[in-house]
This record gives C-alpha cells, sequence and structure tokens, in this order.
C-alpha cells in the first residue's frame, strides 16, 4: 500500500471538519475554539494535512495569515466530502411522488388482475414516477427473490421461514365460471353454492399454478370420489372468456378475478364450494425488511386489497 493510501485511511471525520472551518476563518486558534480542541491539537492537525497534501495550507504574511491558493481550491471538495459522510449515515428517505424506483415483480395473470391492475390507476395520480415490471410466476422465481433479480412475488400458500417475508393479502374464495344460457345457471338458483358433483356432466379447464419445482394443478374442482382430472390444464386465467365462452366447459376461479372477468365480458358465475378457500401472499426477502420503497409498496397493496 502507498504512503498516501495509508495515510487518508488512518484519517477520521475531525481532520475534515477542521480543514473545512479552517478555510473559513484562516486561523489556527480560532479553529480549535470552534472544535473545543488545545491549540497545540489543532497544530498537530494541521502539521499532519501538511504532510499529507505536500502543502502548507496556512502561511504566516505581513498582514497577517492567509490561506493558499491550493487551500482555496479545496473548499468545494472538502464540504462535499463531508456531505458524502453524512449522507452515508442519514436516515433514509423514499418520496413516492419524485421517485423512479422500479418494482420487478413475479405474479400470474390472476395477481395482476386482482393486486397489481387496481393499484395502477392509483399510482397513476401519487406516484407518477414508479415503474412496475411484471414477469411471470414460474418455479425459478424463487430463485429470484433470493438472488436479487426480483423484489417481490405474489403467491399462495406461503410458509414464512428462510430468508423470505410473507405478508398475507386476503383469504381468496372460489366462483365457477361459465357462459350465459348454460344448465348451470338453473342449477345455481336453488343451491348456495355449486359443487364439483354439479360440474362433473362438463367439460372443465384447470388451472395449472407455478411451484417451486414444476407446475401443480388446483384440484379444487375435483370430487372426492375419484373423479377423473379434467382434460384440458392451462396456466392461464385471463383466456378464459375465449374457452368458456361459447361451449359449456366451465372453470372455478379466485372470486377477485371473476369479479374483474365480468365486468368486461359476458359470462355468469356461481359461488362454488363455500369454506373452501386460500391465502394470497406478497413474498419478498430478507434483505428488503427495511427498503422503504418496497415497505411502501407492501402497504399500498394492502389498502387496496381491503378497500375491495
Amino acid at each position: 500500500m502507498h504512503k498516501l493510501d495509508t495515510e487518508v485511511s488512518s484519517l477520521d471525520l475531525r481532520v475534515l471538519r477542521f480543514l473545512k472551518i479552517l478555510l473559513t476563518t484562516s486561523s489556527v486558534t480560532r479553529t480549535a475554539s470552534h472544535l473545543g480542541i488545545s491549540q497545540p491539537a489543532a497544530s498537530r492537525i494541521l502539521a499532519r494535512i501538511r504532510d499529507l497534501v505536500g502543502d502548507p495550507i496556512l502561511i504566516r504574511t505581513q498582514s497577517g495569515y492567509q490561506l493558499t491558493d491550493y487551500a482555496l481550491g479545496l473548499r468545494h471538495t472538502v464540504e462535499s466530502a463531508i456531505q458524502a459522510v453524512e449522507d452515508v449515515f442519514a436516515s433514509s428517505t423514499f418520496d413516492p411522488e419524485t421517485s423512479h424506483y422500479r418494482f420487478r415483480i413475479a405474479s400470474t395473470d390472476y395477481g395482476v388482475a386482482a393486486v397489481l391492475g387496481p393499484i395502477m390507476e392509483q399510482f397513476a395520480k401519487t406516484a407518477p414516477g414508479l415503474r412496475i415490471d411484471v414477469s411471470s410466476l414460474v418455479p425459478r422465481s424463487f430463485e429470484g427473490l433470493q438472488s436479487g433479480d426480483l423484489d417481490l412475488m405474489l403467491y399462495i400458500n406461503v410458509t414464512e421461514g428462510g430468508d423470505l417475508l410473507a405478508q398475507k393479502l386476503y383469504e381468496e374464495t372460489y366462483e365457477v365460471l361459465y357462459r350465459q344460457g348454460h344448465p348451470l345457471q338453473e342449477i345455481a338458483k336453488s343451491k348456495s353454492d355449486l359443487s364439483p358433483k354439479d360440474l362433473s356432466p362438463f367439460r372443465q379447464i384447470e388451472f395449472n399454478f407455478p411451484g417451486t419445482t414444476e407446475l401443480k394443478p388446483d384440484t379444487i374442482m375435483r370430487s372426492d370420489e375419484g373423479q377423473l382430472a379434467p382434460v384440458f390444464h392451462q396456466p392461464f386465467f385471463t383466456t378464459l372468456p375465449f374457452l368458456i365462452g361459447e361451449n359449456d366447459a366451465v372453470a372455478a376461479v379466485p372470486k377477485r378475478l371473476g369479479v374483474q372477468i365480468q365486468r368486461v365480458t359476458n359470462l355468469c358465475s356461481s359461488p362454488f364450494r363455500r369454506g373452501e378457500s386460500f391465502p394470497y401472499y406478497l413474498v419478498r426477502h430478507e434483505r428488503t425488511r427495511h427498503n422503504l420503497a418496497i415497505n411502501w409498496f407492501v402497504e399500498q397493496a394492502m389498502a387496496s386489497v381491503k378497500r375491495r
């Protein structure tokens, strides 16, 4: 290590503060008084600075002590250095109105429709510079949280542990989606909720969701009587209007999504298997626990789902 490197690494903030005041007062005596140190201690600090930079910094002239040209050129640099150190230890802040933070989120189309979509319009008004980048939720999304490639993930049935933090957003129930004029319409009129037996005569579309290593089927439509698995499996909810809109196929979907789909289509829905539900979570890594931007996002998502 060079001598300069050794000397700089042994400096403390007091030396910079001494130099800042000296560059203002041009007096070792007044600088010592301001810092509450003795004149000999102040002289030793000045000697150390002189040795380090190779310039006398302060010289005696016929009209009194004056700063050298080199010293005068240090003012902005010294002030910037002190400010940089103070910034390191200053309390962090996050202002959504001016921030351009980019949130990287893994989700299924259900999570986008049920959680992210409803807060998009709100963000446009209160946090216009924020950016939400959504990627498909896949098994390797868990690795993305661990590596830092993702900030957040929307997921079901999370067991918090290890490095993951899971914030429960809500408990979700199910609805059955079907076309207008479907035979289920008459059946639903006399029942509080439909059952797997009610759906068994019809072609069923089952949703596959990503697990930690592979896609897993949501078997909510299957009965406990050895019913065969549906013959059509797919990982997309938002394709359902095209798959069931003009035939007798049916699909059990999370209620929040069913509400969203009915707003923009002519599909019908009925409650399905009351008492069956699943928790939905916003998941992140332990390292983000004190990330003000992500904490703010979680708070906004929580407030948004509570309003609906």
